[in-house]
């Protein structure tokens, strides 16, 4: 649940700083295409075990559902997020990235040589 929350941090992040401001609008068609978007992306990976990202599909899905939801529900805006709510976001999965991060740079550990299993 961390790392989703870092994630969700992270693309928020990104939007601030595309749009250069400290208030985000959050309007439904933007709502509609990431929870789209990461559905697709989860069922993906539950499916077939790897980050479905790249999926052509998920954006497939999440461009009509956006554009929908922009015709049906209008530009009206649902809520506007603050900046410092990233961060809220962000620090629970802070953790979890450092030590993952550090575990790749560092190559495999005593206990998955033993085992044999692969390393980096």
């Amino acid at each position: 649940m961390s790392l989703a929350r870092f994630v969700i941090g992270c693309v928020l992040l990104f939007a601030y700083l595309r749009r250069w401001t400290t208030t985000l609008a959050v309007t439904p068609d933007h709502l509609a295409f990431w929870t789209v978007l990461g559905v697709a992306s989860v069922g993906w990976e539950l499916r077939r075990g790897s980050l479905g990202l790249g999926a052509n599909w998920g954006l497939a899905a999440a461009l009509p559902a956006a554009i929908l939801t922009s015709l049906l529900a209008g530009d009206g805006v649902l809520f506007t997020l603050p900046l410092w709510a990233t961060a809220v976001l962000l620090l629970p999965g802070l953790p979890y990235a450092v030590a993952d991060a550090r575990a790749k740079r560092s190559g495999p550990s005593a206990d998955e040589v033993a085992v044999g299993l692969p390393g980096q």
